[in-house]
């Protein structure tokens, strides 16, 4: 599996159309089981929680390998925190063994995700169409289909739209990852089916599904930085300039302990934030934002070091070292920025403190 899937691999597939390894997605799904780790067993599932699969996101993001699993767990776990038993039966099997690509669409920006949406929809005789345009939507365009948030005459709903559904055009959107394939969806009165769940229900699982990704994309952007430091730290030994290795002048040596110091604290963040999914919802987004920020920090340090460490060639295309840099940059725009999440933070903690 290393020699297939890896940053040489990554390399090799961030030209493609589809940035994905067929034979490795394949083993991926048939012998791990990757898309059924947080689906409910009663749902075909494996019934697992975040703590693991922040584990296979940590993997996966250290080798940079080009899988659906962020856009499927985006999905999933919307379809699950809508509590629509029937859609769940019905989809959910499909997801899990790999066999139904669903991709989440709510975001209305590159803002990150909210509940306000100014997508539309509207019933008709034969169900609901839909109206507008989803951004950053991931892998949507080899989705099979969308989860979808828009405005209804009662308040924010959730539904499911087949990627082949009249009215509906997917357009591929380039961005800096060249490891993670986004696209934007269009919506013109596009049928859809409605989930059943009311408009405060639609709300919070929105919102636990994008903590939860900040949450899983601490855990890839801290294997992310620890991949850099390993990288960066392999080349400081080999390397040699004046007859000694370039680890030993003191320039690269403190380069690569600020480096270090941030990844100790990534550690801590996600491996915290993780348990706080699991254990602790309500203190779920304040330890949300906590990771994304730190890591985020970590991941992004870790990455242009590792650059700067390996000098010339570290700036060649030939090189993994830009790919880890695009993916630890875009992974901190995904939801919100670092502003953002500190002043998230801040209203949390403010709205903790009681009033004097």
């Amino acid at each position: 599996m290393t020699s297939a899937a890896g940053p040489a691999a990554a390399l090799r597939l961030a030209g493609s159309a589809s940035g994905e390894d067929a034979d490795v997605l394949s083993r991926l799904t048939s012998e791990f089981g990757i898309f059924s780790l947080a689906v409910p067993e009663e749902f075909g599932g494996a019934g697992f929680g975040a703590v693991e699969l922040g584990v296979v996101f940590a993997e996966l993001g250290r080798g940079l390998v080009g899988v659906p699993l962020l856009s499927a767990s985006l999905a999933s776990t919307l379809l699950i925190e809508s509590r629509d038993a029937t859609a769940c039966g019905e989809l959910l099997p499909g997801v899990a063994d790999g066999s139904l690509r669903l991709a989440a669409a709510v975001a209305d920006s590159a803002l990150g995700w909210s509940a306000s949406t100014t997508t539309t929809a509207h019933r008709t005789a034969g169900g609901w169409e839909l109206s507008g345009t989803k951004q950053w939507v991931f892998d949507g365009a080899a989705a099979s289909g969308y989860v979808v948030s828009a405005t209804t005459t009662d308040g924010l709903a959730l539904f499911i739209v087949a990627a082949a559904a009249a009215g509906v055009a997917v357009e591929p959107v380039e961005t800096i990852d060249l490891t993670r394939r986004v696209a934007t969806v269009h919506l013109a009165q596009a049928t859809a089916r409605r989930l059943d769940c009311g408009a405060g229900t639609a709300a919070q699982a929105i919102s636990y599904t994008a903590d939860l990704a900040l949450v899983l994309l601490a855990a890839e952007q801290t294997a992310i930085a620890e991949a850099c430091l390993d990288l960066a730290r392999n080349w400081a030994t080999e390397r040699e300039q004046f007859g000694q290795p370039i680890g030993s002048f003191q320039a690269i040596k403190h380069k690569l302990a600020n480096v270090v110091l941030e990844v100790e604290a990534s550690v801590s963040a996600s491996m915290y934030a993780l348990w706080t999914a699991v254990n602790d919802r309500p203190g779920l987004r304040s330890a949300a934002r906590i990771a994304a920020v730190t890591c985020g920090e970590a991941a992004t340090l870790a990455a242009e070091q590792n650059v700067q460490v390996h000098g010339g060639i570290g700036a060649t295309w030939e090189h993994p070292a830009h790919l880890y840099l695009r993916r630890a940059m875009a992974d901190r725009l995904l939801f919100g920025d670092v502003q953002s999440q500190l002043e998230a933070l801040a209203e949390l903690i403010e709205s903790a403190v009681p009033t004097p």
